[in-house]
């Protein structure tokens, strides 16, 4: 539906996440009608029961585990929007920048718009800068594993900026927004956390233009679903399957 804008939310036993996370997409002050999408998939904890809680929001839900991707999929398909943005629901994205990122689709300045934890607006796509600003400003309070994905990220943006010739600052971002028409013909075989890496890597594969904005990154509410060695696989094997296949 044109003039209308859908929010996929897909949440995994985010039950102290998901509230926050929605509640401050509710306060994003957008310019036309917009619609927001929780996809529950399969979670074992109360993300279901707290989701439905939330006023003016539609919860959808898998009865088993089928991954990051199969949410996303099922929040797009029921999306009755024609410009579509995702969120992780674990509060490290902020939801604000989401009214530029939606213009810039409307306007046609872009096809794909990225939330980057990486980009410095100041001094380019300075990958390492960035990276290491944003870890120094929220070190109090980020665990291990936060600096591990800061960097795996910026290790594999690096990849698929070589592998694409177009300087990509975070090929992982769960903050996106896009026109869902694009998907139609883009063969994404991931099936978990590697889906924006590969949904990345494709876009600009097929000459869409892709574009960064500077966002802010704050450590995450529960525990992290990212595993190290197998996720880091996943996330090369969609990177090339993307550029090759």
């Amino acid at each position: 539906m044109p003039n209308l804008i859908s929010i996929i939310v897909p949440a995994y036993n985010e039950e102290n996440g998901i509230r926050k996370t929605v509640e401050r997409v509710k306060k994003v002050k957008f310019k036309e009608k917009s619609e927001i999408i929780v996809v529950d998939d399969g979670s074992r904890d109360n993300t279901y029961s707290e989701a439905e809680k939330i006023r003016g929001v539609r919860v959808l839900k898998h009865e088993i585990n089928k991954g990051k991707a199969a949410a996303l999929y099922t929040g797009i398909a029921a999306a009755e929007g024609d410009v579509v943005a995702t969120i992780d629901a674990d509060c490290t994205y902020p939801p604000e920048p989401l009214p530029e990122m939606l213009k810039m689709i409307r306007d046609g300045k872009a096809d794909v718009v990225l939330g980057s934890r990486f980009y410095h607006r100041k001094r380019g796509a300075d990958i390492v800068f960035g990276a290491t600003k944003k870890i120094l400003s929220t070190v109090i309070g980020v665990r291990n594993h936060d600096y591990t994905n800061f960097y795996g990220n910026a290790v594999f943006s690096s990849l698929i900026s070589v592998l694409t010739n177009k300087r990509i600052t975070d090929g992982s971002t769960g903050l996106r927004a896009f026109r869902k028409e694009i998907l139609v013909n883009m063969r994404i075989k991931s099936r978990g956390l590697d889906w924006e890496v590969e949904m990345t890597t494709r876009s600009v594969r097929a000459g869409l233009n892709v574009i960064e904005i500077p966002i802010d990154y704050y450590p995450r509410v529960g525990a992290t679903k990212l595993k190290i060695l197998k996720d880091g696989i996943r996330f090369f094997v969609g990177i090339v399957r993307g550029r090759f296949l």
